[in-house]
């Protein structure tokens, strides 16, 4: 559940370009601070009030050592000043958690469809079933514009250690939409329980719209919406 109207510091400890176009950033861990894979967490610079969304996935899992969020570069005040982060800088997280049950459930099926950096979330969810050595079931679909898919040497060295992931990397750049459909429409099973979308909010819709046609009950889909900002 969201916890609002906190205020806990945070410090950079460092600044890392995974793409081009996507950088993570991590934050000493608060001594005590636990969440959940899949929460977000609301960021403020101290003393500055910069225009731009502040909301961001968290892309570390609960059992690492830091925190971490990857976001996709923008021209909002609020990103660029982000963009710029260094080692020492002070935030403040003025809330957290969880959206629309935005988490795994144990002994259900899942299917984890991710647009771009929508796939932070996921990382964080995969990462906790590799650190609890989980038998869940999984199926990861990352669909990217281009071959450069975040994180994803560790999410196929996840995937080998877990017997329940799958993973498919979609390029998108020339495929057809009917193709796109197809496979979405393909996922939906009486086997799979929920399905999780992480992505822009055209892509969110549009995919609903996929998985309900093809027999997918609305109260089992699950959405993580990422404006761009």
């Amino acid at each position: 559940m969201p916890h609002q109207n906190v205020d806990i510091p945070l410090t950079v400890i460092a600044r890392r370009e995974e793409t081009p176009d996507h950088l993570t950033v991590l934050f000493e861990r608060p001594r005590g601070f636990t969440f959940d894979a899949g929460d977000w967490m609301d960021l403020d610079l101290p003393g500055q009030d910069l225009a731009g969304g502040k909301t961001y996935s968290l892309s570390s899992s609960p059992g690492e050592p830091d925190l971490a969020i990857t976001f996709k570069v923008g021209q909002s005040p609020f990103k660029r000043a982000l963009q710029e982060a260094r080692a020492g800088d002070r935030y403040r997280m003025s809330a957290y958690g969880n959206d629309y049950d935005f988490q795994l459930r144990q002994h259900r099926s899942s299917v984890l469809i991710a647009a771009g950096v929508g796939v932070a979330p996921f990382r964080s969810m995969i990462a906790e079933m590799a650190e609890t050595s989980s038998n869940e079931e999984a199926h990861l679909i990352y669909l990217n514009r281009t071959g450069d898919f975040l994180f994803r040497d560790e999410l196929d060295a996840w995937s080998r250690q877990l017997p329940g992931v799958t993973l498919d990397y979609v390029v998108t750049a020339g495929v057809k939409s009917k193709e796109r459909r197809r496979l979405l429409a393909d996922s939906v099973s009486d086997a799979v329980h929920y399905y999780f979308i992480a992505g822009p909010p055209a892509m969110i819709e549009a995919t609903e719209a996929v998985l309900m046609e093809a027999g997918a009950d609305h109260d089992d889909i699950r959405i993580d919406s990422f404006d761009g900002y």
